[in-house]
């Protein structure tokens, strides 16, 4: 018996079986390549980091350690967090969290604390190079003294996991949806912790250091001597271009996980449903970028990070032609 289907029915279900097609394609191959990019990228720079920030000129030199320590940070989160995101579709491969409850609440806490110790201990250097700025006889400028670097670590380590704490408690309780489908409080505090909170505070680092840098310059006429205090200027940019980097990826972040949590319930379209879910898988494969950035902004924006990185690597050369 033949069936009269209408032209515009027909056309319905291949727009609907097109975008529901370039969904998961893209959802299947291009996110994931998205993340093993990020892993890859992220990998190199940690190096580059490593190689660089233990060289004798920036080994001892507050800043440094706070970046160095947010590399580790970084690295350690890109292997736990994110790195087995890619390889999870082979059954053999990944990291078991989904197999207790324990083990599934575990992953919900360092994937909350991991990104925010990382981005604090770099709001540390920025903390650092405003200490810089300050009076020597403030007491904002003792935070510059060595003695200082591990208890503001350990004050940081302590701040983010009080602010993590959420994450385990209104995570999913099921095991085999780990990391599926939380309660919406769950979303407006992740939101708040790590997209609005920390870019603002960062962003107050920022105008503050500048303010000083300012007054500073207002105080000596405007005038610069060439050489003085170069190495610190060149520090304070580099910093304040990670940070502002780090604020750009959150803000970006936040704006679209706030848009998908709030609008994914108001009985959109199948189109609109497909748009809201890529956008929300999208965002969270670009902010991981936040942990990869670090090393090639330093490389573009410090003359100093870039000769001592290409002195390391000339050290290394030079002593295997003799060998």
């Amino acid at each position: 018996m033949n069936v009269n289907i209408p032209i515009t029915n027909i056309t319905f279900l291949m727009q609907k079986s097109i975008s529901l097609y370039t969904y998961e394609s893209l959802y299947a191959e291009i996110l994931p390549n998205v993340t093993l990019i990020c892993f890859i990228l992220g990998f190199i720079g940690f190096i580059g980091n490593i190689f660089t920030f233990l060289q004798p000129n920036l080994r001892w030199n507050n800043c440094c350690i706070y970046m160095l320590c947010s590399s580790i940070v970084d690295i350690i989160h890109l292997t736990i967090n994110i790195f087995p995101n890619y390889v999870k579709k082979n059954d053999a491969l990944g990291l078991p969290w989904n197999m207790s409850f324990s083990l599934c609440k575990m992953n919900y806490f360092l994937y909350s604390f991991l990104p925010q110790l990382s981005i604090n201990l770099l709001l540390l250097s920025i903390i650092d190079r405003y200490a810089c700025t300050c009076a020597l006889t403030s007491w904002t400028h003792r935070l510059n003294q060595l003695k200082m670097v591990p208890r503001l670590i350990l004050m940081m380590i302590c701040i983010s996991g009080i602010f993590s704490i959420y994450s385990p408690i209104l995570g999913n309780n099921e095991p085999a949806l780990c990391g599926y489908h939380e309660q919406n409080i769950y979303g407006i505090l992740n939101v708040f912790f790590n997209g609005i909170l920390q870019p603002i505070v960062i962003l107050i680092f920022v105008l503050l250091t500048y303010r000083n840098i300012r007054q500073s310059r207002q105080r000596v006429g405007g005038m610069v001597k060439p050489g003085v205090n170069r190495f610190r200027n060149q520090f304070i940019v580099m910093i304040i271009t990670q940070v502002l980097i780090t604020a750009i990826f959150s803000l970006q972040w936040m704006i679209i996980q706030t848009y998908v949590l709030f609008n994914i319930g108001l009985g959109k379209s199948n189109d609109n449903l497909l748009l809201l879910a890529f956008l929300f898988a999208l965002s969270n494969k670009i902010y991981p970028f936040n942990n990869v950035k670090s090393f090639y902004f330093s490389i573009l924006t410090s003359k100093s990070y870039r000769q001592t990185f290409i002195k390391g690597l000339k050290k290394i050369f030079s002593r295997q032609r003799l060998y």
